[in-house]
């Protein structure tokens, strides 16, 4: 495995460098330069890093010993330890009774660069192999269960536990912007949770056993803040399930946000009658609903739409559709005799009540 990369090793210079001003030069295990703060020195072999890798212990070089050492100058070089192997070489040019006391300062600075390194490309590796899972459970295609519980396995994940799918959208997705928001998002999902950026750049969260959605979705929405959509889907009890929640999750956004754009999440269990509504609505003639166009303009200010939005409201009530439309109950029953003459459906019947919602939400939803 190659612990030091060229674009790690430069790295490893320029911070190196702030600590004190002398050059730096990281060796590989060959012994060969592959950061310098001297671009000259790059790609050239350096005697005394073989000799400290030969060794695995400092070694320093003053201007006498310096004689018969190819590529050398004098300096401390010192091991590049991850664990306990020595992975590379850092060279700190200068007279070595100048620069002893921040020998160990710079090589232990080196040491931990390496292991942030390290570690943040174990972390994005989790990451990307946590997304493939998560296309793979909400995709059309076949599921081959025992593959991917054994891949979510080596994870620590166990696929059996009930989930629900969260969808969280942006309307100017760029990846920088998704990266930012997934890192920012490790530390409010649980260990049993797994989360993936979707091919349309959309994050899934599909989180275990949820006791308390509403917080959770809270949370959700004060770390992305700004221009986010957050959806969730219904519970799935088995893995093959999933895929019919994240649906869902997608149903309570489109939906929601039409109906309710001053909100920031959209639970499924709260729009299931009026996402229901709506796919039948699309799957007949728009046509049939035409007879709503009539209400839009007609009355002052669109009087007859907020008329009927009050009546459905207070579940056909009379007396607090009048009080919260301010308006005489009269006055309530004249925009109510007016509605049924436009559209021949009479909002007291509950049949026409029904069709006339299933119109308005077909309106508000297109």
């Amino acid at each position: 495995m190659q612990f030091l990369t060229d674009e790690l090793a430069q790295e490893i210079v320029k911070r190196t460098m702030k600590i004190l001003n002398s050059n730096i030069n990281v060796m590989n295990n060959e012994g060969v330069i592959i950061g310098s703060g001297d671009s000259e020195r790059i790609n050239q072999f350096h005697a005394g890093a073989l000799l400290v890798l030969e060794k695995g212990e400092s070694v320093e070089i003053d201007h006498t010993s310096v004689l018969g050492m190819e590529g050398s100058r004098p300096g401390i070089n010192l091991p590049i330890r991850f664990g306990d192997l020595v992975v590379g070489v850092i060279g700190i040019t200068g007279e070595p009774e100048q620069i002893r006391n921040y020998a160990q300062l710079v090589k232990m600075a080196a040491e931990l660069v390496l292991e942030q390194s390290f570690l943040l490309e174990r972390v994005q590796w989790k990451q990307r192999a946590q997304s493939e899972i998560v296309n793979q459970l909400i995709s059309e295609e076949g599921l081959d269960e025992e593959v991917i519980k054994e891949r979510a396995g080596l994870l620590g994940i166990n696929l059996e536990l009930p989930r629900i799918a969260i969808v969280m959208k942006e309307s100017n997705h760029t990846e920088t912007l998704n990266q930012r928001l997934v890192t920012a998002l490790q530390y409010e999902i649980s260990k049993d949770d797994l989360m993936g950026i979707t091919f349309n750049n959309d994050i899934v969260i599909l989180k275990a056993a949820p006791k308390n959605v509403d917080a959770f979705l809270e949370r959700l929405s004060k770390v992305s803040s700004g221009d986010i959509l957050i959806g969730s889907g219904g519970l799935a009890e088995h893995i093959k399930q999933l895929k019919s929640s994240f649906d869902q999750a997608k149903r309570a956004i489109l939906v929601g946000s039409k109906l309710r754009p001053d909100m920031s999440f959209y639970r499924y269990e709260d729009y299931q009658l009026e996402t229901i509504l709506a796919k039948l609505a699309r799957d007949e003639d728009k046509d049939i609903f035409s007879y709503y166009r009539q209400l839009l303009d007609q009355g002052r200010k669109g009087e007859l739409i907020h008329t009927l939005e009050a009546y459905i409201r207070e579940s056909g009530e009379l007396s607090k559709t009048a009080e919260s439309l301010f308006i005489h109950r009269n006055t309530l029953r004249y925009r109510l005799d007016k509605i049924t003459e436009l559209t021949g459906k009479d909002p007291r019947n509950a049949k026409d009540l029904m069709e006339l919602y299933m119109a308005k939400l077909l309106h508000d939803i297109s």
